[in-house]
């Protein structure tokens, strides 16, 4: 599922943050833009959105949540304009309208949230059965 967003439109996510610290919330989509020559489209990226403490993402989807709760924790306002060189955007053309509208089930937002602790405890887990595989192996 991927989220379609004009390029002057606005967006707005919720979520309930359970403990403060840093995440990633990552969206999977593309932002649209029709000019005289055609449509174009790019993937979105970071900074095209702003983080739950208002300032704009940076390179990466991982952001410090400093407080618990119900709060906005990606959004892009209406008027908002992130700075973002144009450059920096892969736009490609596209040539039919099947290309840019996603159908109904593809218009839900597709967003991961990976605790900290989950990519730790995850690391520590392959440490220790490489461990063992190499023990094995030289056994």
């Amino acid at each position: 599922m991927a989220l379609f967003l004009d390029k002057d439109e606005y967006f707005s996510m919720n979520a309930y943050v359970e403990a403060p610290g840093e995440q990633r919330i990552v969206l999977s989509g593309y932002l649209i833009d029709r000019r005289s020559d055609g449509t174009y489209i790019a993937p979105l990226i970071p900074e095209l959105f702003y983080g739950a403490n208002g300032s704009q993402l940076a390179g990466s989807w991982r952001q410090n949540f400093t407080q618990v709760g119900d709060q906005v924790v990606l959004s892009r306002g209406p008027g908002d304009n992130p700075k973002v060189p144009k450059n920096e955007l892969y736009w490609r053309k596209v040539e039919s309208k099947q290309e840019v509208q996603a159908p109904e089930k593809e218009k839900a937002i597709q967003a991961t949230v990976v605790p900290q602790y989950l990519v730790v405890s995850l690391a520590v887990v392959g440490i220790i059965v490489g461990g063992l595989i190499i023990y094995k192996l030289l056994k």
